[in-house]
């Protein structure tokens, strides 16, 4: 729709007494000034809604099939006692709650159009400067889904190549180095860097093995799904 364009298109609409009432008062409500001017408003919500309808939807139902899922996982390993058990844990629950919170987002910023469109339909001066109203908070939740996007993406590459390191364990190292270290505090520089460098040796080594264990993991899984497939 532009508000450029002229309307000279006319066509007749039946209504019912109900229907026009309904019409009439919504117009009324809203100070709009003709019964053609409310009609022409409620279509173009209409559509806005319309164009939102199957995204809220979809988004719902991801929701809540995340939400289903977090549960579930988070009580099967909550069973365990394993230290390796429990950093899984953390996992899942960091990458549940990661999943879950990007559907929320998405739903608001759709949940925000549909909003926006009805608020601008009904307190709009004129049917045209709503769609302006629209065009422009169309621009800025595009804008602003872009920039969640793009955080998404930069904290899931942050996670993955930080994954498996654990920094308290560094804090762990220097302490134990300056403890035992017969340096004064104010000397203890090299103390401290030596610590950091051998914390991270470790921490890399433990990385890169963790990285092999699940490579190994995920083959073998893999390998269960080729051979249930063969025997279906």
């Amino acid at each position: 729709m532009s508000i450029e364009e002229l309307k000279t298109i006319k066509f007749q609409l039946m209504l019912s007494e109900a229907e026009a009432k309904a019409i009439d008062d919504w117009g009324s409500a809203h100070k709009i000034r003709s019964r053609a001017e409310a009609i022409r408003r409620l279509c173009t919500a209409a559509l806005e809604l319309d164009a939102h309808a199957n995204a809220i939807d979809e988004a719902l139902g991801s929701l809540e099939t995340q939400s289903y899922s977090f549960v579930e996982r988070v009580r099967e390993m909550s069973r365990h006692n394993d230290p390796r058990r429990n950093e899984r844990l953390a996992l899942v629950a960091t990458r549940s709650s990661e999943n879950i919170f990007s559907v929320v987002n998405d739903l608001t910023i759709d949940l925000d159009a549909v909003l926006g469109a009805a608020l601008a339909i009904r307190t709009a001066d004129t049917l045209d400067k709503a769609v302006e109203a629209l065009r422009e908070n169309r621009r800025r939740l595009q804008e602003i889904s872009k920039t969640l996007a793009d955080k998404r993406a930069k904290a899931l590459a942050e996670r993955e190549r930080l994954r498996y390191v654990d920094f308290q364990n560094a804090s762990r190292w220097i302490e134990d180095a300056v403890k035992v270290s017969e340096s004064e505090i104010a000397d203890a520089d090299e103390v401290v860097v030596d610590a950091v460098k051998a914390w991270l040796a470790e921490a890399k080594a433990i990385k890169a093995r963790r990285e092999k264990e699940d490579l190994a993991r995920e083959q073998e899984r893999q390998r269960q799904r080729d051979e249930a497939g063969k025997s279906n």
